[in-house]
């Protein structure tokens, strides 16, 4: 189940600094569920599905929370990249080789961040 967040303050509101700051604050506290993780994932095999795991603080198994996969710049094109919360505090990535030659991402950090 996803967090509900307030509506924004409107047009009435506008002028009202503790009504927009409160929003602000309650939209920037959802998003600092984030993780990262420097690693070598090694080779993925043609068709095959690499995988590995990332902290993330306030991310809840079967909770309807959506993950978000950061990946360095250097990642090759033929990975496609997914991410799940296996457990509670816990993302699995995957990148899947939808190629048909093995892949050898080199070492790099992914981010993740979980909206709730």
């Amino acid at each position: 189940m996803s967090v509900p967040l307030s509506a924004p303050p409107g047009v009435s509101d506008l002028k009202n600094f503790r009504a927009l700051e409160s929003w602000h604050q309650a939209v920037h506290a959802m998003l600092r569920l984030t993780g990262s993780r420097t690693l070598d994932v090694g080779s993925i095999a043609a068709g095959a599905t690499g995988s590995f795991t990332v902290t993330v603080t306030g991310a809840r198994a079967n909770a309807g929370q959506t993950v978000q996969v950061g990946l360095p710049s250097t990642v090759d094109t033929g990975l496609v990249p997914w991410g799940t919360i296996t457990a509670d505090d816990v993302v699995t990535v995957y990148l899947y080789n939808r190629t048909g030659s093995p892949i050898d991402p080199a070492s790099a950090t992914y981010h993740v961040r979980v909206m709730p």
